[in-house]
C-alpha cells in the first residue's frame, strides 16, 4: 500500500491579514492536510480552481473583493461549487455572516478560534481527519535532494506519514524532496519522497513539516516499529 498526495486533504485559507493566515495555519497543523494560503480573493479563486481543496476558510475582507462576492464566484463555477466554505468572522458582525450564508457559505466560525469548535466544523464539512498517528521526538541526520541540490538536515520528530525537519538554510524553490536517512539501530537506509506542508523560520534556522509520499507498507512498518520502541522508553 502506498500513500500519495491525493490521500491527503487540502484546506485553502484566504485572508488579507498575514497574521490571521499564520494563526489559522498553526491551529490546522494537527490535521492531515495540505494547507495553502492566499492574501486576496482573486488569488483564492485561482488556487481553488487549481488545487481543488475540500475546504476554504476565509475572512470577510479579501483585499480585492468582499466575502459574499467570493462565495458567489465559488458557487457559480462548476470547478469549485462543491468546495465547502467556512467564514471566519467576529461574533458581533451578524450582517457579515448573513450575507455570506445567503451567498452560499456553508458555515461560520467566530473569533477567537477555539480548537475544539474548529475541529468539529472541519470534520462536518470535510473528510480530513485529525492527525492521530504515533510520532516521537528524535534527531536523525537526513540528507535530501531538491531541484538538483543536496542538503543535510536534522529530524525533530518522525511518524509513519512525515517528519519535522530542521535546516540551517531555506529550501530552494518548490517541488518534491528526496530524503535519505537511517533509522537508529538499522543498517538499511530509508529513501522516501516528501513534500512540504508547512514552514517556520526563526533566525537562520528553517523548520519544515514534511509529508511522506509513496510510502511502502514495509517502510511504514519499519518507522512505526521504531516510533513504538522510542515511545515505550519515554514512558519508563
Amino acid at each position: 500500500m502506498t500513500t500519495t498526495a491525493t490521500d491527503v486533504g487540502r484546506i485553502l485559507l484566504v485572508d488579507q491579514s498575514r497574521g490571521a493566515l499564520l494563526f489559522q495555519e498553526t491551529i490546522l497543523r494537527r490535521r492531515e492536510a495540505l494547507v495553502t494560503t492566499a492574501l486576496a480573493g482573486s488569488e483564492g479563486l485561482q488556487k481553488a480552481r487549481e488545487e481543488q481543496p475540500q475546504l476554504i476558510m476565509f475572512g470577510f475582507d479579501l483585499f480585492d473583493m468582499s466575502a459574499p462576492e467570493f462565495c458567489r464566484e465559488i458557487r457559480n463555477d462548476e470547478r469549485t461549487r462543491g468546495i465547502s466554505l467556512l467564514l471566519v468572522c467576529d461574533r458581533e458582525n451578524d450582517q457579515h455572516q448573513d450575507l455570506c450564508l445567503a451567498a452560499g457559505c456553508n458555515d461560520v466560525i467566530f473569533r477567537p478560534l477555539q480548537r475544539n469548535d474548529l475541529d468539529a466544523k472541519i470534520t462536518r464539512l470535510t473528510n480530513i481527519p485529525t492527525r492521530r498517528e504515533l510520532r516521537t521526538l528524535t534527531r536523525i541526520e537526513v540528507s535530501l535532494e531538491k531541484n538538483g541540490r543536496f542538503l543535510i538536515g536534522r529530524s525533530l520528530n518522525i511518524s509513519a506519514t512525515g517528519m519535522l525537519l530542521e535546516l540551517d538554510r531555506v529550501l530552494p524553490g518548490e517541488g518534491k524532496l528526496r530524503l535519505h536517512f537511517y533509522l537508529p539501530g538499522e543498517q538499511k537506509p530509508m529513501q522516501i519522497e516528501a513534500e512540504v506542508l508547512r514552514a517556520e523560520f526563526v533566525g537562520t534556522t528553517a523548520k519544515y513539516g514534511l509529508h511522506f509520499l509513496a510510502v511502502t507498507e514495509e517502510e511504514r512498518e519499519r518507522i512505526e516499529k521504531f516510533v513504538r520502541r522510542l515511545r515505550s522508553r519515554e514512558l519508563i
